[in-house]
């Protein structure tokens, strides 16, 4: 039997900081990062936990790990395409915060019976959408998604178009109060939208990967569902399999 392997919530949060302090400067490109052994004092945690939060920097492309030179500032950005290990809400902060979002539109819509289902709500149901992308470090677009929220959190309008690298999500828990637990993740090959592969500079019917993902509270009552369509060659997802003993 095989089981994925969990990802540490404090590792990925340390992670994330230290993304946003590359996008801002903090360590220019080509600087040196702090050792491991600082970065273990001043984050409070062990050399496992920031090992593991520096590999997922390289990962992105952020850094370069060099034996006997320590972790050099490679990219302000992560790379054209995602090359993750999705296994916790806290990957997909950090992901927002690499590579933020360029919203197009933000529209109340009416969901039809084929898109309700697979989205998961009833059809007929009003939705506020966030239709978005986010671009490589190359200015090409790796992804379009539709953010799908209830009416009831329409406060968000404003502070997502203020604040691009923080997930929709997140600024729900935030204004709302609603904590998300946990979010189911289905992914499936497809083939490209016109609509879509023309803002993403591909042919129409070109292969692809289609994610949907539901953001659901403790009680498992949905607080928002996502749409996303990848260009083929712009999105890998990553996982590793142990075997148990």
């Amino acid at each position: 039997m095989f089981i994925p392997v969990m990802t540490a919530i404090r590792y990925t949060k340390v992670s994330e900081i230290l993304a946003r302090r590359i996008a801002d400067g903090r360590y220019p490109l080509g600087a040196l990062m702090p050792t491991e052994k600082e970065l273990m004092v001043e984050f409070d945690t062990s050399r496992h936990t920031v090992r593991a939060a520096l590999r997922q920097l390289q990962d992105a492309g952020l850094v370069v790990r060099r034996r006997g030179s320590g972790t050099i500032v490679k990219a302000k950005k992560a790379g054209a395409g995602f090359n993750q290990s999705l296994t916790s809400l806290e990957d997909l902060i950090y992901l927002a915060a690499t590579t933020p979002r360029q919203l197009h539109t933000v529209k109340q819509v009416v969901v039809d019976v084929d898109l309700a289902q697979i989205l998961g709500v009833g059809g007929g149901t009003r939705w506020l959408r966030f239709s978005s992308t986010r671009h490589g470090e190359d200015g090409n677009p790796i992804v379009w998604t539709d953010v799908y929220v209830d009416p009831q959190y329409s406060g968000i309008k404003k502070v997502v178009q203020e604040t691009p690298d923080r997930l929709i999500s997140e600024l729900i828990e935030e204004k709302y109060g609603r904590r998300i637990v946990s979010v189911e993740q289905d992914i499936t090959a497809c083939a490209m939208p016109s609509s879509i592969a023309k803002i993403l500079k591909v042919e129409p019917d070109t292969p692809g990967l289609f994610i949907r993902r539901q953001y659901r509270d403790a009680a498992r009552d949905l607080v928002a569902a996502s749409v996303s369509y990848h260009p083929a060659g712009r999105y890998t997802f990553s996982t590793t399999l142990i075997r148990q003993a």
